[in-house]
């Protein structure tokens, strides 16, 4: 016997990998424009600007590396359907 939940977990893994991959370029671009924005805060507040800069890199990772992409995807599976019904 399957497990539903598995299932429904495993295809929004699926359309999620996918739909990271697709919008690479659009990641990359707004991970650089945040870089921008983060290296223009550190100069003035450093603090903020460690705390601007970790989103800035973590996009640039996502938009480059297919690992954190799937790492990510099943993260967010797992939050998606953390409180679904069972039906």
């Amino acid at each position: 016997m399957f497990n539903r939940k598995r299932l429904a977990r495993e295809r929004l893994e699926m359309y999620l990998v996918h739909l990271l991959l697709a919008y690479r370029i659009l990641i990359m671009i707004s991970g650089l424009l945040v870089l921008g924005y983060a290296l223009m805060i550190l100069v003035k507040a450093p603090l903020a600007g460690l705390a601007v800069l970790l989103p800035a890199v973590f996009l640039l990772l996502l938009s480059h590396s297919y690992n954190v992409v799937v790492y990510t995807a099943r993260l967010g599976a797992w939050i998606g359907t953390l409180w679904g019904r069972d039906r």
